[in-house]
Formats: structure tokens, C-alpha cells, sequence
């Protein structure tokens, strides 16, 4: 076995053993998609190359063999644990990443070199990073695990917290191994447990979806209320979970308009300190240049101002209208608002799902694998838009019962929402490029006084005709490819 001691083959089993468990708890919380855990021993006999090519200690060699992956397409999410996303070390590519798992960039060949390697040939990533956050990390030699944050550079290991860290033995600003681990098993079976215990949650990274957002929803109690761990379920939690991350967005839309106002307020406080450091320049003005660039700052704030303080009025005029006394949904009102949430959120899932079963239809001659990948990814979202139909379902007959003889067409605010508009896009681009010529051309004119010894500032003020002038072609091109797309659907304008 390539000089791997029986012990050491035992120990990485173990690993390979509760990977697959963490997985499969993932699938039975309804995360995963069983069909997207790809379960060991794999086939490496044309991968080996690649492997020796990256350097790998053969202990870790013979782990990628037998690790469980899992496949996002098939399993339908990414994000795995504290922000990091699945690996799968059958790819050349995530075996090159997991060479460099914290995107530290090294230069030079020594791991005692301040920019050397980090990760020794028997150490590897378990998880790849995500936007930042966490990444899961083995050695194969001491039998211990890592959880380490990119930018904190600590552990997140909730066992460790108090732990202290040792001082680094290595100049090499990568080092880790000062930063508190602990028995890869121990720390492998307390993430079983956490998971089970609800200590830890599915998803909550930058690549999940709002329904498994951990700052907004409360998974915990969806999951308590549908009979986890031993009373589980599943189908009613995906369907609870549907119509609250629907809610939730029912009432980010309902308080758009409050959002609006306070946006707008910002806008209208920086528009007046940058008119006023504008203003300074201009009375600071030590040649015409400089006082031209300034004036031109200052006319550039001054409309910036006028454009946000009008803004600010339409949006307080939108908060009295639908947020009387800062209310936005009226608590009669929240069926309503939720049946349109998840109504208009299960046409979106068909959608999707249709999308997949064509473009598996697509590829299946000319591509077979891409076809293969959307066939895994058509399982997954035609159970998503079943899950979405008993939510709309569920939704509607609530809806009747507590709010009797009514449609969301009765409340104002929902009528309000234009998100799925196909007109939407037209309406908005025509308005930006009138809005983008009025400004080249108001532009244009004031610039006309400025005299011709400014010249820096002449030149200034054509880069900035020269980019709204950019800005404008390229939203009539998006205009017109959205007119032409409704004129292909029958949607007239």
C-alpha cells in the first residue's frame, strides 16, 4: 500500500467513514440530495499521475480514494461547514486548490521561506474556502484536524475557543500549525453530533439560498417543529422552510419603500459633504485649472444633490402611502403577501426546472456528459418546484380561510411589487438612458464656459462625457435586447 501502515490506513478510513457520515446527516436534515453523495472507493488509476504531479504523500493519495464527494449539481447545494464549500479531490483542479486552500499565493519552494508553501504533502483540505470563512484541514501524519479562518487566521473550531494558540516555529506567514487542532475522529464525530444536536445548521454561506440563511431563518425551530432528529419530517420541513423564507422575502419587499427613504437620506448627507469639500476646493483654487476641476466637482455634486433630494421626497411620498405610522403589512395582510411570495416563487422553480430538463434534451447527443450534469440537476429542481407547489398550495388555502373574499389585488403594497414584470426592464433602461442624455447634454452645455487655459479640466470633464457616453450605449444595447426578447415572446411594450 505504497509504505501506508495498517494503523495509518485505519486512520484515514476513519476520516474517509465520517465524512460520509457528516454527509448523510446532511441528507437526512434535507440539505443534500442523496443521489449527489458520490460514496468511496473511487477509481484513481488515471488520476495517480496528476496526484504525484501536485506532490501528495501517498497516505493522502489513498484518501482522495476513498472519501466520499459530493456533487452539488446532483445534491443541489455548495456551502458546507462555517462558510466552506464541498471538495472533490477527483478534480485536478480543487487538487491544485487544495495545494494553496487559503489563497496565500506562495512564491518561493522552502516551507521555512516567509512566502513558502504551507500544505506538506500529507497535509490536505477536507473542505474547500468559500467567500472567505473557514476551511476544514487534515494531516495525514498526526491524525488531527484544523478549522481555520482565512482572515481571522484562528480557529472556529467550537471546541477550541478558549484554547490558546502556541507561537509559530515557521517565519512562513501561512504557518498554521501554532493555531489550536485536535484528533481528526473526535473533531469528525462532534461535527455528527452538532449537526444532529442542531448546534450547527446546513447552508448559512455566501452560495446558499435564502432558505437556509442562517441570520434570518429560524432553521432550528422548522426543524424542531417537523419531529428532528428521531421524528423527522422531511417533506413538511421543506415545505415550512418554502414559505417562511417566502415571508421573509414578502416582507423585504413590503418594507422597500422604508429602505428607499433611508437609502436616499444617506445619499442626500454625503451629496451635501461632498458639495461642500467640493466648494472648499473651488475657494482652495490656486490656478484655473484647479479651480475648473472643482467648479466641475462642485456642478457634478450640486445635481447629485437635487437628483437625491427629489428621490428622497417620491420615496417618503411611497412610505406615507404604503408604511402609515412605519407599518408596511398589516398583520390581516400577511397571508396575502406570503401567497403572492410563494406564488411567484414556485413559477420561478419551474422555470428552472424546466430549464434543466431542456437542456439535458439539448446536450444529450452533442454533449453527454454536459447532458448528465442537468439530468442531476433536473432531479433536484423538479423536487424543489414539487416542494414549492405544496408551499403554493398550502399558501392559497390559508390565504382563503383567513382572509376570506379578499386578493392580494386589495393590498397596496403588493400591488406595488413588480419583480416578474417582463415590461419591467424596458421601462427601467428607457428611463436611465433619457435620464443618461439629459446629463451628457446638461453637461455638455455647462462645460462650454470653461476657458480654454483650463485644459486639464477640459480634458477631465470629455473623460467623463466619454463614460456616460459609454454607460448610455451599452444600456440601449441591453434595452434593445430586452425588446427584441419581448417582441419573440408576443409581449408588446
Amino acid at each position: 500500500m505504497d509504505g501506508i501502515s495498517l494503523a495509518q490506513k485505519a486512520q484515514l478510513h476513519e476520516v474517509a467513514d465520517l465524512m460520509l457520515e457528516i454527509y448523510e446527516t446532511l441528507a437526512k436534515l434535507r440539505y443534500l440530495d442523496p443521489q449527489g453523495i458520490k460514496v468511496g472507493p473511487h477509481d484513481i488509476s488515471d488520476l495517480r499521475t496528476m496526484y504525484e504531479a501536485n506532490g501528495l504523500d501517498p497516505a493522502v493519495i489513498h484518501l482522495y480514494s476513498i472519501l466520499p464527494y459530493v456533487d452539488p449539481n446532483a445534491a443541489g447545494n455548495t456551502d458546507f461547514f462555517h462558510g466552506g464549500i464541498f471538495a472533490d479531490f477527483r478534480k485536478e483542479e480543487e487538487v491544485e486548490q487544495g495545494r494553496d486552500p487559503f489563497y496565500g499565493g506562495p512564491t518561493e519552494e522552502d516551507f521555512d521561506d516567509e512566502d513558502g508553501p504551507y500544505m506538506r504533502p500529507w497535509v490536505t483540505p477536507l473542505s474547500h474556502l468559500g467567500n472567505h470563512q473557514s476551511v476544514i484541514v487534515y494531516d495525514a501524519r498526526k491524525h488531527r484536524i484544523w478549522i481555520i479562518d482565512q482572515e481571522g487566521w484562528s480557529t472556529t473550531d467550537p471546541a477550541l475557543e478558549d484554547v490558546p494558540e502556541g507561537e509559530p516555529e515557521s517565519i512562513n506567514r501561512n504557518y498554521f500549525e501554532h493555531i489550536p487542532s485536535r484528533p481528526a475522529g473526535e473533531f469528525l464525530r462532534d461535527m455528527v453530533r452538532w449537526y444532529r444536536e442542531l448546534k450547527e445548521l446546513p447552508g448559512g454561506g455566501d452560495q446558499s439560498e435564502s432558505c437556509w440563511d442562517h441570520h434570518d431563518m429560524n432553521l432550528k425551530s422548522l426543524y424542531e417543529k417537523n419531529g428532528w432528529p428521531d421524528d423527522f419530517d422531511g417533506d413538511a420541513f421543506l415545505v415550512d422552510q418554502a414559505r417562511a423564507a417566502c415571508a421573509l422575502r414578502a416582507k423585504w419587499d413590503a418594507e422597500n419603500p422604508l429602505e428607499e427613504v433611508s437609502k436616499f437620506t444617506q445619499w442626500k448627507k454625503s451629496g451635501e459633504y461632498r458639495a461642500q469639500k467640493a466648494q472648499e476646493a473651488v475657494d482652495a483654487a490656486q490656478n484655473v485649472d484647479e479651480r475648473w476641476i472643482a467648479q466641475c466637482e462642485l456642478w457634478n455634486a450640486k445635481r447629485a444633490q437635487l437628483r437625491n433630494t427629489k428621490e428622497l421626497e417620491k420615496a417618503q411620498q411611497e412610505v406615507d402611502r404604503l408604511c402609515p405610522n412605519g407599518i408596511c403589512q398589516r398583520p390581516e395582510d400577511l397571508p396575502l403577501w406570503e401567497l403572492v411570495a410563494v406564488e411567484e416563487e414556485y413559477g420561478f422553480k419551474q422555470s428552472h426546472m424546466n430549464g434543466d430538463r431542456d437542456s439535458a434534451e439539448q446536450f444529450k447527443e452533442s454533449d453527454p456528459e454536459e447532458a448528465e450534469r442537468y439530468r442531476a440537476a433536473f432531479h433536484v429542481s423538479e423536487k424543489i418546484a414539487a416542494t414549492y407547489k405544496k408551499a403554493y398550495e398550502a399558501a392559497k388555502a390559508d390565504s382563503e380561510r383567513l382572509c376570506p373574499g379578499r386578493s392580494p389585488k386589495s393590498v397596496d403594497g403588493i400591488k406595488n411589487i413588480d419583480r416578474y414584470n417582463p415590461l419591467s426592464g424596458v421601462e427601467y433602461r428607457t428611463k436611465v438612458s433619457v435620464s443618461l442624455q439629459r446629463e451628457i447634454d446638461d453637461l455638455r452645455e455647462w462645460s462650454a464656459q470653461i476657458p480654454t487655459e483650463a485644459r486639464e479640466a477640459m480634458n477631465k470633464v470629455d473623460d467623463q462625457i466619454q463614460g456616460l457616453e459609454s454607460f448610455l450605449e451599452n444600456t440601449k444595447a441591453a434595452l434593445k435586447k430586452s425588446q427584441d426578447w419581448l417582441a419573440e415572446q408576443g409581449i408588446t411594450a
